[in-house]
């Protein structure tokens, strides 16, 4: 799976620099200039992380850090600043507003807040619970016939002990939509 970052920041070199460092990581990037830029995309799409500049032109990464830790549907996206700023009332602020982590722009190397991100994402995965669901395909209903002759599931019975097969419906977090992804199993051969 590829986590999209939302990179937020007005230099058009440093933004390049840090979007083609993503990419080189196998990250899907994606640009804003500015925070209401970032508002707007992100009434769009979701990203994985928000990699965001505070000293922006139109609107500050402060402001925007506020709206997104003070909106239900984006506050659990992680978001790590990086500034020029580095005075310890400026880092205070941020972390105070919610931010996951605080880089300064001229003493960090693209490469630390690369490492940085994906102990972020790596943590976020780990804090997700990943529930996953066992459910009973009766034999009389709907495809169910179907369903077992196209995969050769002997009317949905193990083959081993005849015991009637589960079907494992796990979450699949990478389309937008509710997704799962799913296997048969016998809750006495493999339980």
């Amino acid at each position: 799976m590829r986590y999209k970052i939302l990179l937020v920041e007005d230099s058009k070199v440093i933004q390049q620099m840090y979007r083609n460092k993503l990419l080189l990581e196998e990250f899907t990037v994606v640009t804003a200039d500015n925070g209401m830029e970032a508002i707007k995309i992100l009434s769009q799409e979701k990203p994985d992380l928000i990699l965001l500049d505070l000293m922006m032109p139109v609107m500050d990464g402060y402001k925007v850090l506020q709206v997104v830790k003070t909106d239900s549907k984006l506050s659990g996206i992680p978001v790590l600043v990086f500034s020029a700023q580095g005075q310890p009332e400026e880092i205070e602020r941020a972390l105070n507003l919610g931010a996951a982590g605080y880089f300064v722009k001229a003493t960090s190397k693209p490469e630390k807040v690369v490492d940085k991100i994906r102990l972020i994402l790596s943590q976020k995965l780990k804090n997700q619970e990943v529930a996953h669901y066992s459910l009973e395909i009766r034999n009389d209903t709907y495809d169910a016939v179907k369903l077992a002759s196209d995969f050769s599931l002997n009317e949905m019975k193990c083959p081993n002990c005849q015991q009637p097969m589960l079907l494992s419906l796990i979450p699949d977090f990478s389309h937008e939509a509710t997704w799962f992804c799913g296997k048969f199993y016998c809750p006495k051969c493999e339980g």
